[in-house]
């Protein structure tokens, strides 16, 4: 086991670059557990590869935790688009229940394109993105209704 692991791991690591517009996630919840956390690929097959790579290396693990979660890896192509976030909280003339001052929170979004920006007001705070790219539609729903 410890050889795959080894040889899979540097395989990985051989086919990484430092700011590629490809990436590999679980399709169901868009997290990029071990080993291809916050790696990047130049092409779209060394990506593919990489996701058969942490297969094989995900099941040898499996081997000795029958317990470890499984995964669906898909090849992602990144944004080139740089998203910015700023939040702003903002006490109001309101007292909550408790007694706290009440307040107000502000978030825009914005990204390197002309004119792409989203603001809101008192809305659910959601997260767009994590290490490996955007995160999935259904992630963000399920952000949603737990009304985070």
């Amino acid at each position: 086991m410890d050889d795959i692991l080894r040889r899979t791991r540097r395989e990985i690591e051989e086919l990484s670059v430092e700011s590629g517009p490809f990436s590999v996630a679980a399709a169901e919840t868009g997290e990029c557990p071990t080993p291809i956390t916050g790696t990047r690929f130049e092409t779209h097959d060394d990506a593919a590869r990489a996701a058969d790579l942490a297969r094989e290396y995900r099941n040898a693990l499996r081997d000795h935790d029958p317990d470890l979660p499984t995964y669906r890896f898909v090849v992602t192509e990144l944004s080139t688009e740089h998203l910015q976030m700023v939040g702003v909280r903002e006490r109001t003339d309101g007292v909550r229940a408790n007694g706290l001052p009440q307040t107000q929170r502000s978030v825009t979004v914005t990204s390197d394109r002309e004119g792409a920006w989203l603001r809101m007001e008192n809305a659910p705070l959601v997260h767009l993105a994590r290490d490996c790219g955007p995160v999935g539609d259904d992630a963000v729903g399920r952000q949603l209704d737990s009304k985070l």
